[in-house]
């Protein structure tokens, strides 16, 4: 296929600049001073398409910037691209002034460029390019600052502006030219040169990236010939039964999957199936042909009676310790059973085991990887997201008694549901283990292929959460397999309102805004749970439109007072101390509510003895994300997943619209109950402004207990209304690194084959 001009042109636009220019990239430099519009309004959350080109970009919401100090540069430039991300056209009034400056370390600029975009102009829907040159006798060092601000008549809302692929860019003479030029040729070709040009010219497709991803993570022949060897080391191999109902499956399809089995590195395996009496002449031969692998298990049903009792008949043929649950038409990774057993030997006791997963395209190419966290139990009940590969002990496969009739097409979360009531010993193998063909009417191709699974799946559901007990309606979820297990509230449990304030306001709709007014104001126009209290902690500096507001609303009050330097873990430590409530959530000043349900959403999970803090979902008031759950090790010590995303994202595989379980939720609004804080001690005054949050939810989970997040929860944040510009401090970073450790870097929510360098669930480069 041949590019189009624009991406043509901007392939070759870089093949030139590849040969002309040495660039190092300033996403490579820590930015030495950075002044931000609020927390978060400078960082580099990834990879954005403007006008069909993607680049690495640096998020930069205006008024900020971010300034590199570094050495002379002999015939250098500064090269960047500028624009504003699309789901801000629509919204964006008067675009952004976008400034590239270079200066001295006293603050005496010598070079600079400026332009503003706007999105209303078809020109600047497209990236624009600044740069600037660097003198040829520059002092010992130069700052290079990237800044955006508002222009005079435009607002900060919908102002996403992003600088695209900043560099430092020395010019090569033309003998380097030549010479970049001729190591590219022998290197890869003309062939290649040109392929490389091709598909620079647009955007890197997430099938690009997971070939690549593919390339450097799969095993090849002497990886796998050296896992043998490994394996004959290991003092568990127990035989692994694979469960596989068939039913007029395409004789290819039939053959790759009988393949895949037959192609495993662990040896010690037997494969089940069941021909659930296939009309196909060709399913039946193919069938026939591999019987005679002493292996393989064929068992023909004189009847078609459907998947759940052909597994059945498939799992009375099994001999093996373990079973492992295969699709007719799907593959298993070669050292999928080795992986496996693996794990087995790591941990003997595991009962139910299961693996990351992606897709076959009809044509057979890997597609849509799915790299799941560890076990979630609130997750699990707002969506099947273990799937494929699943093995299990076969002693517990017959204590549920295997596959229940009427639950076709959601028989396996059905068995899963049933299994997780008898063990907690559930252990996930993050790797790639299993190919899910996509084929028309399979629900590896639609979510809504089989509407009669989604029914069965919602009946497995209710009939789960009836033996457990638990008080609860099972709702559809926000998109189609999803759902929502909406527990009741049990008696009336008294929820205390803790709001720290020091009284600031803001600009917002146009104006200054008293946040502790517009909270409050929210708070108690919206929420719908009506047993609660609120407590107000201030520093006994309250405004009197505040002091006016609060005579009419029922609350209590309590002064704050402390020496600097201001340490806000104690304030809310002295606020819970205050607190009456059983329940508490610690809620901002800048947080306004946006559902009436808010409240009762946390509560239904902070009444859970199992759960010790839960949040929900923030929003800034542009619409964009600003916290959906925290995963720790990414961006440093903690980031909040898809932070800045539109606020329509699904997150990864639908975690926006999902309740599931994290290792933190943000302290901007955080319920947990009161026994709970006590028991872990409250908030680590150590950490006097950052990662206290964080800090506390990890001992929350350390103490036994789990991390809910709910989108049903929804609330705006004018984030850093109550703090202004700040940055992490490193003697708290320092000390969350030294209380924690290891387990900073191992989030069982998260994922290791999925990036720690941006929020955006990307995947890793290489594991």
């Amino acid at each position: 296929m041949i590019p189009s001009v624009p991406n043509l042109t901007h392939a070759l636009t870089r093949a030139w600049r590849t040969v002309a220019f040495q660039r190092t990239s300033l996403r490579n430099a820590p930015a030495d001073t950075i002044r931000e519009a609020f927390d978060g309004a400078v960082r580099w959350p990834g990879i954005v398409a403007i006008g069909g080109v993607a680049r690495e970009v640096l998020f930069c919401h205006p008024d900020s910037e971010a300034a590199w100090t570094i050495q002379p540069v002999p015939r250098g430039a500064v090269h960047a691209w500028c624009g504003l991300m699309p789901d801000a056209w629509k919204e964006n009034a008067g675009g952004v002034v976008f400034e590239l400056e270079a200066r001295t370390a006293n603050g005496e600029a010598i070079s600079r460029a400026a332009r503003r975009v706007n999105p209303r102009r078809r020109r600047d829907r497209r990236w624009r390019r600044l740069a600037i040159s660097l003198p040829a006798d520059a002092p010992s060092a130069l700052q290079i600052v990237l800044r955006t601000r508002v222009p005079p008549g435009a607002g900060p809302a919908h102002a996403w502006a992003v600088w695209g692929d900043p560099e430092i860019a020395r010019k090569r003479s033309p003998g380097d030219r030549v010479r970049t030029a001729w190591h590219a040729l022998r290197t890869y070709g003309m062939g290649g040169v040109y392929r490389r040009i091709r598909s620079a010219g647009g955007p890197p497709t997430n099938q690009q990236r997971y070939s690549e991803w593919i390339a450097r993570n799969t095993r090849g022949a002497s990886g796998l010939a050296a896992l043998a060897g490994e394996i004959a080391t290991w003092p568990l191999q127990p035989r692994i039964s694979i469960i596989t109902p068939v039913y007029n499956t395409d004789p290819v399809w039939l053959r790759a999957c009988i393949e895949s089995v037959r192609r495993q590195v662990y040896p010690h395996w037997e494969l089940c199936l069941a021909d659930d009496a296939s009309t196909a002449v060709g399913t039946r031969e193919v069938l026939r042909e591999y019987e005679v692998d002493p292996r393989i298990r064929v068992c023909w049903l004189p009847q078609n009676v459907h998947i759940s009792r052909a597994s059945n008949a498939a799992l009375e043929q099994a001999t093996g310790e373990y079973v492992a649950l295969l699709d007719h038409d799907d593959e298993l990774a070669p050292d999928a059973l080795a992986e496996m057993t693996r794990a087995i030997n790591a941990s003997p006791d595991a009962d139910v085991l299961y693996s990351d997963e992606d897709k076959l395209d009809p044509g057979g190419v890997r597609c849509d990887p799915f790299m799941k966290p560890d076990w979630s139990p609130e997750h699990f009940l707002s969506s099947m997201y273990t799937c494929h590969f699943t093995v299990v002990r076969r002693s517990l496969v017959d204590d549920v008694q295997g596959f229940r009739e009427g639950f076709e097409g959601a028989q396996d979360y059905d068995l899963w549901l049933r299994l997780s009531e008898r063990t907690g010993r559930i252990v996930h193998v993050p790797r790639v283990l299993y190919h899910w063909r996509k084929i028309p009417g399979s629900a590896a191709a639609s979510p809504i292929a089989k509407p009669y699974a989604v029914e069965a799946a919602r009946r497995a559901l209710e009939e789960h959460v009836a033996r457990r007990g638990i008080d609860a309606t099972v709702e559809p979820g926000i998109a189609v397999g999803l759902w929502r297990v909406r527990r009741r509230i049990q008696g009336e449990p008294r929820v205390t309102v803790v709001v720290p304030t020091d009284g600031r306001s803001a600009e917002m709709r146009g104006g200054r805004v008293d946040l502790l007014v517009n909270c409050l104001q929210s708070v108690v126009a919206r929420t719908t749970y009506a047993h609660y209290d609120i407590l107000v902690v201030d520093n006994g500096t309250l405004s009197p439109e505040a002091l006016a507001f609060l005579q009419d609303v029922p609350h209590r009050r309590v002064t704050y007072s402390y020496e600097p330097p201001f340490n806000f873990s104690h304030k809310l430590n002295f606020s819970a101390r205050h607190a009456a409530g059983d329940h508490l959530v610690i809620l901002n000043d800048d947080i306004e509510v946006i559902d009436g349900e808010w409240m009762t959403a946390l509560l239904e999970f902070s009444q859970d003895p199992e759960i010790g803090a839960v949040g929900g979902k923030l929003l800034y008031p542009d619409g964009r994300l600003q916290h959906i759950g925290v995963v720790t090790g990414v961006c440093g010590i903690a980031a909040h997943v898809f932070h800045q995303a539109d606020g329509q994202s699904t997150g990864y595989a639908g975690s926006a619209m999902t309740i599931r379980n994290y290792t933190a939720v943000t302290g901007a609004c955080m319920m947990t109950r009161r026994q709970v804080f006590e028991e872990v001690g409250g908030f680590n005054e150590r950490l006097r402004v950052d990662f206290n949050d964080v800090d506390y939810c990890l001992k929350v989970r350390r103490a036994g207990y789990r991390i809910v997040y709910t989108p049903y929860a929804r609330l705006y944040h004018h984030e850093s209304g109550s703090f202004g510009e700040r940055r992490q401090r490193a003697e708290e970073i320092d000390e969350m690194r030294a209380a924690w450790g290891s387990t900073l870097t191992s989030d069982p929510y998260y994922n290791v084959n999925l990036t720690a360098d941006f929020p955006d669930c990307r995947l890793r480069d290489s594991v």
